[in-house]
């Protein structure tokens, strides 16, 4: 009786056209605008009714109703249709399962509407309710006997305030074995904390506002769909996401509530001060579009696609391009792509992996994302075919599309890339370097360089010393600039026992770029026994075509080891094979050594090691070293009267001294000191100085051509 009398009393206020509209969801928000429109207190709300196609129509206008307990407000307010009503088809309705395989065709009907709120009340409630849903809602007890009910809450009392705005689709149109992720994204526009909750299902109840549904047995509000033991039914507070895999068809509702809060500063606690209420009608079918199950499907229609002989998909990328754009034949979750990229691998055409540096999705209010940037930590820069394909990655899934079935591992995408330049280089030159250690040159294609200097990662030195037969890494080098390279890993007597072969390789954008040509070193052999005619032979040089072969004679003049005058013996020649004849040389040390000359780059010269032989002329002494005193007492004693250098007589070019006093000023200086006739403490005016400490800075050579430093320090003069 008490129900008969409820829906007569609902009767009088709603027509029949609202009783029979076979309402599926919805929900209601309110915004603030009175800042913008120069109303105080004006609030805009717009109310969003999804409802069966074949109910009774809703028509132009919508009552909402607004109460206030503590402020004892109760007013409708009308809410006027602000488009035509339209067809949810066009918002991915029916993107997962068969409009054939689904009793339900909802249509959308959105009505805004305006009202002023100028009291301060902590209790506001915004409702609309209507009379009711359709037959065949499984989770709910005889479904079209049921109403509707949904509410938005005001509390005003810490300012005006704006409710959460839901920007997703209400729709959940899904299929059995889909891994759902239903956002349900909401925007707050006044800077304040959300959080999301799961509310029964509600219809109306005259003077009570709106109490829950009787749920179907097996069904409640925080369950409302039979899932998966591996994905139960969950939603995530903060972000709002519910994520579940249906296991059987039925048709249920999920009802649930944002709510915000804004912290009082006075009372220092998080007030809540409004909220926003939905309901989504839940269909799962027992079958999937044919293009859903086959899972996340790169479009073969997009941009630049198109088939290798193995129908494999395949797009032409220019070189040094960074970013892969996927294109999907639906939506993909958001929520299951892995951001560090590592859904997907791509390989260069060597083989060798190529890192992802980040997938960047373009996520609508649903979540969902029709393609993805591939972002590359460094370009293609290598000519033939990447190979970019999927994998489970570190989030422990491979990408979902909207209906929740995943992407096969290892479907590929072929990325052609045919324009980029070699990477070319040349060993130019070998040479040894005053008979101690082998020295490489090299050079690299400028074209090339330039493009990928900025991609440059090293140059790797390999070395045989087994006439080519291995090479082994001798160092790697990351300064772009260089072209040289001195292997101080050998000595002097490496070099006089074998000559050694070099190659270059370069490392760009991660990648081993081609081998350079292999460039030997050259060495001297010779038979010593009769050291005034020496037969010598050497290997053939074979960095640049038809090398001609000098040989040197060197005369030390000096003394000191390793230095000698070079001199040509005889005219170059072609064959690697010589004798070095000399009568009666003088005692001393001499040195043979051979030469060659690039005839195209005369700036280019290879030496080989030396051979030596005679006795070495002993060398000349050293300068003196410098002994400096710290203190002169020129009081006629005798003793420390003389500013007196020991050593600095032995230095014939320079013997620049300067004295200061404290204050920086040159009391004294000679630029030809000389023991003979040193300093006694005078100015050089020849006045006695003051006792103090006083600040020298002596510079001296040997010869013209010789580098020395200052010598600089302090002495003490005391005249009593």
């Amino acid at each position: 009786m008490k129900r008969f009398i409820l829906l007569l009393l609902i009767a009088v206020t709603w027509s029949f056209q609202a009783e029979a509209s076979h309402i599926l969801g919805g929900d209601i928000q309110y915004k603030y605008v009175g800042d913008s429109t120069g109303v105080t207190g004006q609030y805009r709300v717009k109310l969003v009714i999804y409802r069966q196609q074949t109910g009774v129509g809703l028509g132009t206008a919508q009552t909402v109703n607004i109460t206030s307990s503590s402020c004892n407000v109760s007013t409708n307010l009308s809410c006027t249709l602000s488009q035509p009503e339209f067809s949810a088809a066009s918002l991915g309705a029916y993107d997962c399962i068969s409009n054939t395989n689904s009793t339900f065709t909802p249509m959308v009907n959105i009505y805004i509407g305006y009202v002023i709120l100028t009291q301060s009340c902590n209790d506001y409630v915004m409702y609309w309710q209507s009379c009711c849903r359709p037959p065949g809602i499984t989770g709910i007890v005889n479904s079209a006997s049921q109403g509707f009910y949904f509410e938005a809450e005001l509390n005003n009392t810490l300012g005006y305030n704006s409710s959460p705005v839901f920007l997703s689709t209400p729709l959940a149109y899904i299929c059995i074995g889909g891994h759902i992720n239903y956002l349900q994204n909401a925007h707050e526009f006044d800077g304040d904390s959300i959080n999301y909750e799961l509310v029964p299902a509600r219809e109306f109840a005259f003077g009570t506002g709106g109490v829950s549904v009787p749920y179907s047995a097996g069904y409640t509000f925080v369950n409302p769909i039979h899932t998966s033991t591996l994905a139960p039914f969950t939603l995530d507070s903060k972000s709002g996401n519910i994520n579940f895999i249906a296991i059987q068809a039925e048709t249920s509702v999920i009802a649930l509530r944002v709510n915000e809060y804004r912290y009082d500063s006075t009372y220092l606690f998080w007030e809540k001060v409004g909220s926003s209420n939905r309901e989504i009608q839940v269909s799962v079918a027992s079958n999937c579009n044919p293009i859903v199950n086959q899972g996340v499907k790169l479009d073969q229609n997009a941009p630049g696609v198109s088939l290798d002989a193995q129908g494999r998909q395949q797009v032409d990328y220019n070189c040094l391009d960074s970013a892969v754009m996927l294109h999907f034949t639906l939506g993909v979750e958001c929520i299951s792509v892995s951001p560090d990229g590592s859904d997907f691998r791509l390989t260069a055409p060597n083989g060798q992996p190529i890192p992802i540096d980040q997938l960047q999705t373009f996520c609508d209010v649903n979540g969902e994302t029709d393609s993805l940037r591939v972002k590359l930590f460094k370009p293609l820069s290598m000519n033939g075919d990447y190979y970019l394909y999927s994998k489970i990655g570190n989030d422990g899934n491979t990408l979902l599309n909207k209906c929740g079935k995943d992407m096969n591992e290892y479907d590929t995408i072929i990325l052609h890339v045919t324009d980029c330049v070699d990477w070319v280089m040349d060993v130019t030159n070998v040479t040894i370097d005053d008979d101690i250690n082998p020295h490489v040159y090299w050079d690299v294609d400028s074209i090339a360089f330039a493009d990928f200097a900025h991609l440059f990662n090293s140059f790797r030195v390999w070395r045989s010393d087994d006439a080519g037969a291995t090479f082994n890494v001798v160092t790697n080098l990351s300064d772009s600039s260089l072209r040289d390279f001195a292997d101080y890993s050998l000595g002097g007597i490496d070099v006089d026992a074998q000559h050694y072969r070099y190659r270059l390789e370069a490392f760009v954008n991660g990648l081993s770029q081609p081998l350079s040509n292999v460039g030997n070193s050259i060495w001297l052999r010779g038979d010593m026994t009769d050291t005034e005619n020496i037969p010598v032979v050497w290997n053939h040089y074979n960095v640049w075509p038809t090398p001609q072969y000098q040989v040197e004679f060197g005369r030390n003049v000096t003394g000191n080891p390793g230095q000698y005058q070079w001199e040509e013996y005889n005219n170059p020649i072609t064959d690697t094979f010589a004798t070095v004849s000399h009568n009666s040389l003088p005692p001393g040390q001499y040195a043979v050594r051979v030469r060659t000359a690039n005839a195209n780059r005369l700036i280019d010269t290879a030496y080989s090691n030396w051979i030596e032989f005679g006795e070495p002329v002993p060398p000349i002494p050293p300068v003196d070293s410098l002994v400096v005193p710290n203190v002169i007492t020129p009081n006629g004693s005798g003793q420390n009267d003389n500013f007196i250098i020991q050593g600095i007589m032995s230095y014939t070019t320079t013997r620049h001294l300067i004295i200061m006093n404290r204050y920086g000023h040159i009391v004294y200086e000679n630029d030809q000191y000389d023991n003979a006739n040193p300093w006694q403490g005078r100015d050089q005016s020849g006045r006695l100085l003051a006792d103090g400490t006083y600040f020298y800075v002596l510079r001296v050579k040997d010869n013209p051509n010789a580098i020395s430093g200052d010598t600089k320090g302090s002495i003490t003069l005391l005249t009593k």
